[in-house]
């Protein structure tokens, strides 16, 4: 009982340290759980002359294409090229075996020769009785009987050496060739084969240098494809999936003379010369018109453009924070986008990083691209963010 008044004010004094301590740990608290920076790539938007791009799609075809076959029925003999090669204008593809050609043009020439000989039998004859009657020795209607008779000889020697012309033209069939250098498909009948029907196609010769691409766009672009083809060569590219950094640049060739009321578009060609061989006939592949150049365009890396519910936005960094903006976007040109509205060249934009970030966020740059439209691979930095969101994570955890 003598010991309660030493009870009482020990606990009286304890309680306002215990106060102090949970006030102190309450404070370091809120301030462990405030936002933490976000690590972003950014990269800075560019202010260049970049061309206006209509974008599509194409087929690509070969300028020249022959489909390779039989003038007619007949087995197939000999197949003389390897399949998917290059070959050239004379080279022998097939050879076939109607034998029947071969007695036609024997019986051509036999026929031929036979009328040559005659005629030369009866030109010999005509001079003979030619001398003859300027002697008196025979009337001038016997002269003139061997004259005519000679003609005949004559005009049935041109006549069957026309038809051994012929047969030879025929016999030649049985060798096929290829009329045009390019590459060769697959053979499509194998050796011992018998081709019933002339239309039946035995192979495709394809010209691969130069290629021709295939597109549409729509008729609201008419107007101004006219005017600019026209003025001058219109500049096309082509470029193959996976490829589009480094299309092929071709020409515009074609423009067709109506608008497909079916489908309300311009159907066009453009040739490109396809010198790498980076084209192949039928592939699908992206069309870049260049209708004309931009001046002085905004552009930004095309990763850094971002797609929300309200249109498309960047992130803008201001003072080390996010600013949210809503973009127009222009063409695509390369990698880059062009801005029409919404972002003036030199400013910061983010090209990675996005998740973390809502309006007014801290953000701390973790490594910066080059400028828009530069080619460059992606920077080792740009790892840091998983890294980053694990550490803030087991912070969180921590402060729980």
């Amino acid at each position: 009982m003598r010991n309660r008044p030493f009870t009482l004010s020990f606990c009286a004094v304890l309680a306002p340290i215990l106060s102090f301590g949970l006030l102190l740990s309450g404070c370091g608290r809120g301030k462990q759980d405030g936002p933490r920076p976000a690590p972003v790539v950014t990269a800075q938007a560019e202010v260049k002359d970049a061309p206006y791009v209509l974008s599509t799609v194409g087929t690509i075809k070969a300028a020249i294409s022959v489909n390779i076959k039989s003038r007619f029925a007949a087995n197939i003999k000999k197949v003389h090229f390897v399949e998917g090669s290059l070959v050239k204008a004379g080279q022998v593809l097939f050879t076939i075996d109607p034998a029947v050609n071969v007695f036609a043009e024997q019986q051509a020439g036999a026929t031929f020769q036979r009328d040559r000989a005659d005629y030369e039998q009866l030109e010999r004859d005509r001079g003979r009785y030619k001398t003859l009657a300027d002697q008196g020795v025979i009337s001038r209607e016997q002269y003139e009987e061997k004259a005519t008779a000679a003609t005949r000889a004559k005009n049935a020697m041109h006549a069957s050496g026309a038809g051994a012309s012929i047969a030879r033209q025929t016999l030649s069939y049985n060798t096929i060739t290829s009329p045009i250098d390019g590459r060769i498909g697959a053979a499509l009948f194998d050796e011992g084969s018998f081709v019933k029907d002339k239309d039946d196609v035995l192979a495709v010769v394809n010209t691969t240098t130069p290629l021709d691409v295939s597109f549409a766009l729509p008729e609201r672009f008419l107007a101004e494809l006219r005017r600019q083809y026209t003025a001058g060569p219109i500049t096309v590219q082509a470029a193959p999936p996976g490829m589009e950094a480094h299309p092929e640049t071709g020409t515009l060739t074609f423009m067709d003379n109506q608008v497909d009321p079916g489908t309300g578009a311009i159907r066009l060609k453009a040739r490109f010369e396809n010198l790498e061989g980076r084209l192949w006939p039928g592939q699908f592949v992206t069309v870049g018109l260049v209708l004309k150049v931009v001046k002085d365009a905004v552009l930004v890396p095309a990763n850094a453009v971002q797609t929300g519910p309200t249109g498309t936005f960047v992130f803008v960094v201001k003072d080390n924070h996010a600013e949210m903006r809503p973009v127009t976007i222009g063409t695509r040109v390369g990698e880059s986008l062009i801005i029409d509205k919404g972002v003036i060249g030199g400013e910061v934009v983010v090209t990675q990083g996005h998740l973390r970030l809502f309006p007014g966020a801290p953000v701390v740059p973790a490594s910066t691209e080059k400028p828009a439209g530069a080619d460059q691979k992606p920077a080792p930095s740009q790892v840091t963010e998983p890294t980053a969101a694990r550490t803030g994570s087991e912070s969180e955890k921590s402060a729980k």
